[in-house]
């Protein structure tokens, strides 16, 4: 236990971490005031959106009633049911435009799923159109929306919500990823690497305390230092925006769609994200402690890391990602969202390389090169 103190108060006083987490909490707390202000531009944009689909109903409906005018009523039975129907479509996208304007979420979320029952209809008895949705998203929008009036929950732009659940996976997506990761890495792993540099590692090594040791309370203070970081985003994201943001009865209901187009609620979400997150961060401070006592140098060891980082950044960013690699969890929130369900083959054996990593890395460190 000491000897994780020691360890400890090597990091503390370097004051990176603690400018870190100060950094992270003031970054979240920017990214929510964002969110809050931009509250008002996300219904223009809603509403904006609604207007171009009003407008690309209304024009071809205008054309067919000239048409009809010239030709008579009565002469072509399908353009009048095609113009009825496109006035309907219409007048319901119009029902939908006040739904929002007076922030009748619910309300709003029934009439945009009729509003594309109608836009597929007229679509169909009219080859020509082109609703500004294609038929599948049209689908799938419809989709979500029986999911949130089932639950009761209004839809967010994932993007820029206030709302609690919604609002943490932003936070997380932000964060937990390829440069979150590596800057965390790089500020918990510096003081320890640093040892070697400095060759401070020899007062370490003249300790009455076997190698297998060293190198574990090494890894179990970045462990908890990176557990910290994690629990620090997570508390922050959440508490801000639920003194400040939205008050819904159940946040965490609210549905999010995997790679193969099922949900998943957003409290499995952040459930897993936290589990896949630790277990992430395991493997990744052993790895570290490995290069760290393989090769002796901080710039090595970085330029190592960001070499790896990257071609891990390229492969993932080009779907070349399976929940049983743990590396795949560098992009955290893609594989989150790649499946409905977690893996738990990706947990154990993230475990077992943790274990084959500090196992070499006990073995590099090898007393006598410092004498």
């Amino acid at each position: 236990m000491k000897i994780i103190q020691f360890e400890w108060k090597k990091l503390w006083k370097s004051k990176a971490f603690i400018a870190i987490l100060l950094i992270t909490v003031a970054l979240i707390a920017g990214l929510f005031t964002r969110n809050y202000f931009y509250q008002d531009i996300v219904k223009s944009k809603k509403i904006e959106m609604f207007q171009e689909h009003s407008s690309a109903v209304i024009s071809p409906v205008n054309s067919d009633r000239d048409t009809l005018e010239e030709i008579g009523e009565g002469v072509d039975p399908k353009l009048e049911e095609s113009i009825e129907l496109g006035l309907t479509l219409y007048q319901k996208l119009q029902e939908l435009l006040g739904a929002i304007n007076a922030d009748e979420n619910l309300s709003a979320l029934q009439l945009e799923n009729e509003a594309y029952e109608l836009a597929m209809q007229y679509a169909s008895m009219n080859e020509g159109f082109r609703y500004p949705l294609t038929e599948l998203e049209m689908k799938d929008e419809i989709k979500l929306n029986e999911e949130l009036l089932q639950k009761e929950l209004p839809k967010e732009d994932l993007q820029a919500s206030i709302q609690p659940s919604v609002f943490m996976k932003q936070v997380m997506q932000l964060l937990f990823n390829t440069f979150g990761f590596f800057i965390l890495l790089v500020v918990i792993g510096t003081p320890i690497v640093k040892e070697f540099d400095d060759h401070t590692i020899k007062l370490t090594y003249g300790l009455p305390i076997s190698s297998h040791r060293l190198v574990l309370s090494k890894w179990l203070s970045m462990v908890l230092s990176g557990a910290i970081w994690l629990g620090l985003v997570l508390l922050a994201a959440y508490a801000v925006s639920t003194v400040l943001g939205k008050e819904l009865a159940n946040p965490f209901e609210y549905p999010l769609y995997t790679e193969q187009m099922t949900f998943i609620t957003m409290g499995e979400y952040v459930t897993q994200s936290i589990f896949f997150g630790l277990f992430y961060l395991i493997l990744l401070m052993s790895f570290f402690i490995y290069l760290s006592f393989l090769l002796k140098s901080t710039l090595v060891v970085h330029i190592v890391l960001l070499i790896l980082f990257v071609v891990n950044f390229i492969m993932t960013s080009n779907g070349v990602i399976h929940l049983a690699l743990p590396w795949s969890y560098q992009e955290l929130d893609q594989a989150v969202i790649l499946s409905e369900t977690a893996s738990w083959i990706g947990a154990i054996f993230s475990l077992i390389l943790t274990g084959v990593l500090l196992l070499f890395a006990v073995l590099s460190s090898k007393r006598r090169e410092y004498r």
